[in-house]
């Protein structure tokens, strides 16, 4: 996600973001501007004049904003998993079957799953649709900070040209410029943006993988991107303002914290009492619609797809495995036309051709 989010369209004398001027977005991005006006305002008035320490705070207060939808996205990860293993069964079982009723009855069966557990796929995307939006405003307020931070204006005309140097200082490092390609402390920043965010995804997938998942060659393209993105985030953090990899920083390693921290409170909850709950709540929901409960409702499709196959299932299935046998000779009819009319393949060939057309063993 920070990988993506970091793919900005302008140039550094421009300085924004080709996003920034989205309805919503525009709007969460001046309110948090003002958000670190106010936090920059605050410490002002203890005499505290630090652009780090504005951006932990920035960080902390905005992710735990966002906790109560990273808790709802977790736990729906983690129920995912444990029905993982009967929905890829259901797929191994049609594995080799393409017809549309086959298709059909396979996403009736794991629909029949997720219901029967109370899970459904979007109730884990609906919270991260949610968090787009503010994902997406956080990063042109801390890129540039001169455009929608309002109070940085007030402080440029109060302090001293020391206390404003000082003010983007990190220890020896400039927040304020990028770290480059030369030797530098600065070069701390990408390296540690980059070791952060491996560390959270790595906390984070660990927890969301299943036996069947890891042999899953799918899986294996999931966890390339899972190293090739914090090694393109370090990079776009050596070429941009050191103090957008200290905040890629410091949100890595404050997700790490709440990933930490709900995977112990999830772990306090039996997963029956998780399933138990998602299906009172989406009961509560299709009583109000006067649809019928999620158990009884799973129950009937389960024992409805378990039952024998009607003469019309049969009869796809006897076609489909008709045209595959009609591909592979066809296949293998055209592929011996290349050998070699001298050679015994091409003999063994000949008989076996005159066999089936005569009928013969």
């Amino acid at each position: 996600m920070n990988f993506f989010l970091a793919l900005e369209v302008a140039t550094d004398t421009t300085r924004t973001f080709f996003y920034e001027n989205w309805i919503i977005v525009k709007q969460l991005i001046w309110l948090f501007g003002k958000f670190m006006s106010g936090i920059m305002f605050v410490l002002d008035k203890m005499n505290i004049h630090s652009i780090a320490l504005c951006i932990v705070i920035f960080t902390i207060v905005t992710k735990m904003l966002l906790l109560p939808l990273t808790i709802r996205q977790q736990k729906s990860a983690r129920l995912n998993t444990y029905i993982s293993p009967e929905l890829q069964a259901i797929q191994k079982k049609y594995k080799n079957k393409t017809d549309s009723v086959s298709l059909q009855k396979m996403q009736a069966e794991q629909q029949a799953v997720q219901e029967k557990y109370g899970v459904s796929m979007m109730a884990g995307c609906l919270p991260m649709l949610i968090q787009f939006p503010i994902l997406f405003a956080l990063y042109p307020v801390i890129y540039n900070m001169d455009k929608y931070v309002d109070y940085l204006a007030t402080l440029r005309t109060t302090l001293t040209e020391d206390q404003l140097a000082n003010m983007y200082k990190l220890f020896v490092i400039d927040l304020s410029s990028p770290p480059g390609w030369k030797w530098s402390w600065a070069l701390l920043i990408p390296i540690f943006t980059a070791l952060a965010q491996l560390v959270s995804t790595q906390v984070l997938m660990a927890r969301q993988q299943t036996p069947e998942m890891q042999d899953n060659p799918m899986n294996a393209g999931l966890k390339s991107m899972n190293y090739v993105m914090p090694i393109m985030l370090g990079i776009f953090a050596v070429t941009m303002p050191a103090f957008l990899g200290f905040y890629w920083i410091i949100q890595s390693l404050v997700t790490l914290a709440q990933q930490l921290i709900i995977n112990r409170y999830l772990d306090k909850i039996p997963i029956e009492e998780m399933i138990r709950q998602n299906i009172e709540k989406a009961n509560k929901k299709r009583a109000k619609r006067g649809e019928p409960l999620l158990n009884e409702k799973a129950t009937i499709s389960t024992r409805n797809l378990s039952a024998a196959p009607s003469e019309e299932d049969r009869e796809a299935q006897k076609r489909e495995e008709a045209r595959r046998e009609a591909i592979r000779r066809s296949t293998e009819y055209y592929q011996n036309k290349n050998a070699d009319p001298n050679s015994l393949t091409a003999k063994a060939n000949m008989v076996r051709d005159y066999n089936e057309r005569n009928n013969k063993k």
